[in-house]
């Protein structure tokens, strides 16, 4: 049965309560860049992220051609303002793949406070646990975040990451920064110990699907740095679809397929230039 982090969750909670923690505004400048080096999507963009969410259709069913799950569980975790009835499309195409899928189970995602950081983290030691084998985690957006994060935790519980138009890389800039400030304002310092390091992919075979045509941020945020066992995947389409976008799911399936490396979890050296 695979092991998870050797340092308890409480060590870590307990070390990262004994820093200083920096104010709301610093905190926002590590998030969202304010020097325009950074292009923030085209308003037009987000306007088509509406159209994309009201009319695009749901997923047909995998194709013939998909390849057979084998079984093995997946978590989803959401959205910034998502719940899981959002992902619902998703886990159903994945369960009719043949994987045992799962939500968060946390409600709304109202940003990455200390109780979501650590319940994402223990949803996967503990899954991974009940089913004796590694778990495959899927985040979309924000939820990416916290997939990257938990399996940084608990490599040896995690068989591969998948993040969907996930911003990790920062500084970003983004068309909903404000809503995200709001929402965040009295645990944007709960996640600060994590940005200086958020580009750095987790130690274990990840993903990261993207789309030039993001409305939301800015779509060389959700791109990783160059590293082993790392891929970018670009699809055409939105931000707010990307979890019933064919091509992804397509990608997506074909990924979970994939045999489990044999090899234990890898370091990576410290994130870089890249696209």
């Amino acid at each position: 049965m695979p092991a998870s982090s050797t340092r308890p969750e409480g060590e870590r909670a307990a070390a990262r309560a004994a820093q200083p923690r920096p104010s709301p505004a610093e905190v926002d400048r590590l998030i969202f860049d304010r020097s325009g080096a950074v292009e923030r999507p085209a308003l037009g963009l987000l306007w088509r992220e509406l159209m994309h969410y009201l009319l695009d259709p749901p997923p047909a069913p995998p194709a013939p051609a998909t390849p057979p799950g084998d079984g093995h569980p997946v978590l989803v975790f959401p959205p910034f303002l998502c719940s899981d009835y959002s992902m619902r499309l998703l886990r159903r195409y994945l369960e009719a793949c043949g994987y045992a899928t799962y939500g968060w189970g946390m409600g709304l995602n109202l940003g990455p406070s200390d109780a979501v950081l650590a319940g994402t983290a223990r949803l996967v030691a503990e899954t991974s646990a009940r089913h004796g084998r590694r778990v495959s985690v899927i985040g979309v957006s924000l939820g990416g975040i916290y997939a990257r994060e938990a399996a940084k935790l608990h490599p040896a519980c995690v068989r591969q990451v998948i993040t969907l138009c996930s911003p990790f890389r920062l500084p970003t800039a983004s068309t909903v920064a404000p809503l995200f400030r709001l929402c965040t304002a009295r645990h944007g310092e709960a996640f600060a110990h994590l940005l200086p390091a958020l580009a750095e992919p987790p130690p274990v075979p990840t993903a990261a699907i993207y789309t030039r045509r993001d409305g939301i941020v800015a779509w060389r945020s959700c791109v990783n740095p160059e590293a082993p066992e790392v891929e970018n995947i670009e699809v055409a389409g939105a931000h707010a679809t990307i979890a019933r976008n064919p091509e992804a799911l397509a990608i997506v399936a074909e990924r979970l397929a994939r045999p489990e490396a044999a090899a234990q979890p890898h370091a990576h050296a410290p994130a870089g230039a890249g696209p």
